[in-house]
């Protein structure tokens, strides 16, 4: 795998982690309901980043041949997490 794209998906992780903290900080001002809305969708984030990170340092240590196949994969789901966060974002913006 190219250490650019190995740095390119880490990158991408570290800002997603960065973006869950940001609505975690956010989320303590929303109202009851909201709040534990959020709470729910910030803890299904979670696991699915942690299941990304899990998947790619898997992947990452056994299939250096393989990259270029998977990287499309991957980079799929990382923006499919990427749009939850930021609808996440939109969403207790318009809640506030």
């Amino acid at each position: 795998m190219a250490n650019d794209t190995k740095g390119q998906v880490e990158k991408i992780l570290a800002e997603l982690g960065k973006k869950i903290d940001q609505l975690i900080v956010e989320t303590k001002n929303a109202s009851g309901d909201v709040r534990e809305d959020v709470e729910k969708k910030i803890q299904e984030l979670k696991k699915k980043k942690e299941k990304l990170e899990k998947d790619f340092e898997s992947y990452k240590g056994k299939n250096e041949g393989k990259w270029q196949d998977a990287k499309s994969h991957l980079s799929s789901a990382i923006q499919e997490l990427k749009k939850a966060i930021e609808a996440m974002f939109k969403d207790n913006s318009a809640s506030k």
